[in-house]
């Protein structure tokens, strides 16, 4: 009976070591093998490194400001009908080149005559120079 019970605790031994063997020369295997590769990644310019740019003067502007009775205000000087915003336009665009218009729209007005003011600007020679503005409420 002593003997069996001393065999079977040999039995319950397990020699790891071998296995712990195997696993480091995985893990080496792996690491020799592996290929660390350098990404390039962003180059970043900090400020120091940007030379000074000098101030920039901002383009001239024209200001058409579409009105909440329909009609369109140029330049917060004179009314006119945003039917005759066209040769506005081109006599600006004649007189700056690289101008650009701006169109603002009270929130009150109808959103059919931003359209038609902005398409009258850009029929005017003012292509791909028109942006549009929403007014700020003034209460």
């Amino acid at each position: 009976m002593r003997k069996k019970a001393q065999h079977a605790s040999e039995a319950a031994d397990v020699n790891i070591t071998p296995l712990l063997d195997i696993v480091f020369i995985l893990l080496i295997f792996f690491i020799v093998t592996a290929t660390f590769l350098r990404e390039k990644g962003i180059d970043v310019n900090t400020p120091e490194d940007t030379p000074e740019q000098p101030d920039t003067i901002p383009p001239p502007a024209l200001l058409l400001a579409v009105q909440e009775d329909g009609f369109v205000r140029v330049n917060n000087v004179r009314v006119i009908d945003p039917g005759s915003v066209k040769p506005v336009v081109q006599e600006f665009i004649a007189r700056e080149p690289q101008g650009v218009v701006l169109v603002s729209a009270s929130p009150e007005s109808e959103a059919g005559v931003a359209v038609e003011v902005m398409d009258q600007a850009q029929d005017g020679g003012a292509r791909g120079k028109v942006s549009l503005a929403l007014q700020k409420d003034n209460q």
